[in-house]
């Protein structure tokens, strides 16, 4: 005899498997069940079973020993296809099951009614069945009765299943309290760890009796500890945007060695530090679609990962797998590798590895998080794999593919011309210390420049004065920058000014641009790439500052 299936097997199958009932000892609840069943249809018989790829397996049986059936073999099976229930009144006068094995031999079923254990949902998971050895009629309060206890046996299934859920999911909820403790924890100490330093180099700028190379110094500390501090802060902002779906990705052919040529510019310092030996191994020919701001950091974060955790003087290997549609780039070091429990881990929000503890890299471990879920927006993937702790690891980045037509090459901004002509330039922002000092680097740079701490004083200046450019931030007190550069947009004189929004919430950048600012920057704004930035958008668009 043939086995049958019912349409939706793949999904009853799983749906069978994730409750992982298959294959466990006896219990009470079940046969419970089993014991009012039989006592309700008046039959010496009942069983609780399940019918998986290939067989009908037994929970609980009244009556008799449970036995593993073969699916082709089991007349359960041929309930689960029925949908609801199967009564067979007089098997042995049944055409269709006359000739049934378990009919012709062991347990000799004569009378069978079966009820379909159903989930909520409508999946068929096995049957609730009575047996008799004689014939027997059904009413429809004993088929009232079979239904309401199979429909028991599933809410015991259920609830079982649910309440298994809801530990696991306080599991992680637990987890992810103690990952979240233990990264505010790091937070403050990699804010904490740099203000030393900078404390020191500032009071050394401020002794008269500093020489030149003392000064410089103290300059390259400050420089190099507010650089750090301020990649930790744009990580955060980075992986609070993706993390909320609100960066908006611009994919298109770009060549896959202009990425990796931009990404090693992005990790220069952590690979110089470590004075680390570096292969690439990237066709030349090879295009991927790619955003050309966020790809390069996907592969910086990598490089920086792998400079972290490998020994100064270790090897790190790029190398480039293309396949028909997508192109596979391999980070690979010489580094302290990963344990096999680290592999996803790592890739979590909140969670550094054991590995940490043995060196004292630094960062917050956000670079891999944020590098993973750029790759998922890219439409790609980013997997880790290591054979263990000590023997390096290798990161695979999967990017679509694509033809090299029209494929714009990544280059760095150049540099502004300093001999460019100064700009009058007004700053609101009403954080007085982030103004002013802004103001001065421009001032510094032979730029008029005007501050104003509201947005009220930013009107009252421009009333009687044309500012070639204005920084505006957003949360002002006393009007919102949207507001301001609305109502500044209206001023004819103004129609020539360049508008920035200079603000700490990274995701006003489609707001900012839709309120009618031409640009955004989030907050710190490093003064030199935005005066650069000023010069060559007023240079193209004609305007001469």
């Amino acid at each position: 005899m043939e086995a049958i299936y019912p349409a939706n097997e793949r999904e009853r199958l799983r749906r069978l498997h994730s409750f992982g009932i298959l294959d466990t000892p006896a219990e009470s609840s079940f046969d419970a069940i089993t014991r009012l069943a039989a006592m309700s249809l008046r039959t010496p018989i009942a069983l609780i079973n399940f019918i998986d790829e290939t067989r009908q397996w037994c929970k609980s049986a009244w009556g008799m020993q449970p036995r593993p059936v073969s699916r082709r073999e089991s007349l359960c099976a041929h309930t689960l296809v029925a949908g609801d229930m199967l009564v067979i009144p007089n098997a042995t006068q049944d055409e269709r099951f006359r000739d049934h094995p378990q009919v012709v031999g062991e347990p000799r079923v004569v009378f069978y009614a079966g009820a379909v254990l159903e989930t909520s949902d409508g999946v068929g998971l096995g049957t609730l069945c009575a047996i008799d050895h004689k014939p027997h009629d059904i009413t429809d309060d004993e088929e009232a009765a079979l239904r309401t206890l199979a429909n028991c046996a599933v809410i015991c299934l259920e609830g079982r299943l649910a309440s298994k859920r809801l530990s696991e999911a306080q599991g992680r909820l637990e987890a992810a309290r103690r990952n979240r403790d233990e990264f505010l924890a790091m937070l403050a100490h990699e804010l904490r760890a740099p203000l030393a330093p900078i404390h020191t180099a500032v009071e050394v700028l401020a002794r008269a009796e500093a020489t030149e190379p003392q000064r410089s110094w103290a300059q390259q500390i400050l420089r190099r500890h507010v650089r750090y501090m301020s990649q930790i802060v744009d990580d955060l902002l980075s992986t609070s945007l993706v993390s909320r779906g609100a960066l908006a990705l611009s994919l298109e052919p770009v060549r896959l060695r202009d990425l990796v040529d931009r990404a090693i510019e992005l990790s220069e310092a952590a690979m110089d530090k470590g004075a680390h030996i570096l292969t690439v191994d990237v066709d030349e020919t090879l295009y991927a679609d790619a955003d050309t701001t966020q790809c390069p950091l996907i592969i910086a974060h990598l490089l920086k990962n792998a400079a972290t955790y490998t020994p100064a003087g270790g090897r790190i290997d790029v190398s480039v797998e293309a396949g028909e549609t997508e192109v596979a780039l391999r980070v690979q070091d010489s580094g302290i590798g990963l344990a096999a429990a680290d592999l996803e881990e790592i890739f979590e929000l909140f969670r550094q590895t054991e590995r940490s503890l043995a060196r004292s890299p630094g960062g917050m471990g956000l670079g891999l998080t944020l590098a993973r879920r750029l790759a998922e927006l890219h439409g790609g993937t980013l997997v880790a794999h290591s054979q263990g702790l000590g023997c390096g690891s290798e990161f695979t980045l999967t990017l679509r593919r694509a033809a090299p037509a029209s494929a714009p090459v990544i280059r760095d901004g150049e540099d502004a011309s300093t001999a460019a002509p100064a700009m009058s330039i007004l700053v609101v922002d009403d954080n007085r210390d982030t103004a002013d000092a802004i103001a001065l680097y421009f001032e510094l740079s032979g730029h008029e420049t005007r501050v104003a701490y509201r947005a009220a004083e930013a009107l009252d200046i421009v009333a009687n004065w044309t500012p070639d450019v204005v920084l505006s931030d957003i949360g002002l007190p006393d009007m919102d920058g949207y507001e301001l550069v609305r109502t500044l947009r209206k001023l004819e004189h103004l129609r020539a000014t360049t508008f920035v929004a200079i603000t700490g919430y990274a995701d006003d950048s489609t707001a900012a641009v839709e309120a009618g600012f031409d640009a955004h920057m989030p907050k710190p704004a490093d003064a030199r790439r935005l005066e650069q930035f000023l010069i060559r958008r007023r240079a193209r668009n004609g305007r001469s500052p």
